[in-house]
């Protein structure tokens, strides 16, 4: 017959300190990169910030000099091939100024999606290192819970009834000697 234990979390203490104890290194690991990666984001938005400023300030020169285009009454004649010219040239950086615009947006997008994927994995690497200790703790646990209950009845003066430890179970050697020991002492 398999023995086997319906509750994972037999001395909460424990298994919680040790737990915890598992996850503290990976999780100040992760979140110290993650306050590396948000401040070299912070400063490559500072950046996009000010390259966006600069954008701005192209597009008000562009401005001015089709301001000044038009003050001149020959440049004023759209069908002047300089005139053309300058209008599609014009045109041409609109458009680069505002598709390097949109890109600095996309960059600060991802840069804000990439701090959220890594505190969510941080969360979920910390939940499951939690629950894998948890799971591991339980075959030390169980094993001393079961030797704890031996000494209590040896106490009262029963002779206790041994059972086997589960197969995956801890201690199964120090087990074998305690019973030998808890048996021999009942013989006297």
């Amino acid at each position: 017959m398999k023995i086997t234990r319906k509750k994972y979390v037999l001395d909460k203490k424990f298994q919680t300190r040790v737990s915890l104890r598992a996850i503290i290194l990976p999780l100040i690991t992760t979140i110290a990169i993650c306050l590396v990666l948000l401040y070299v984001a912070g400063n490559t938005n500072g950046l996009i910030d000010e390259s966006n400023k600069n954008i701005n300030a192209v597009i008000g020169a562009q401005d001015s000099m089709l301001e000044i285009f038009m003050a001149v009454p020959a440049l004023q004649n759209p069908h002047n091939t300089l005139v053309q010219k300058a209008d599609k040239t014009f045109q041409k950086n609109l458009t680069l100024v505002s598709r390097v615009h949109d890109y600095h947006e996309l960059i600060k997008t991802n840069n804000l999606v990439v701090m959220y994927i890594l505190a969510a994995l941080t969360v979920v690497q910390a939940l499951l290192i939690f629950s894998q200790f948890i799971f591991f703790s339980h075959n030390i646990s169980g094993p001393i819970r079961v030797m704890t209950g031996y000494l209590r009845e040896f106490r009262k003066g029963n002779r206790p009834a041994f059972r086997p430890l589960r197969a995956g179970d801890e201690f199964q050697e120090f087990y074998n000697e305690f019973k030998k020991t808890l048996l021999h002492l009942t013989k006297k």
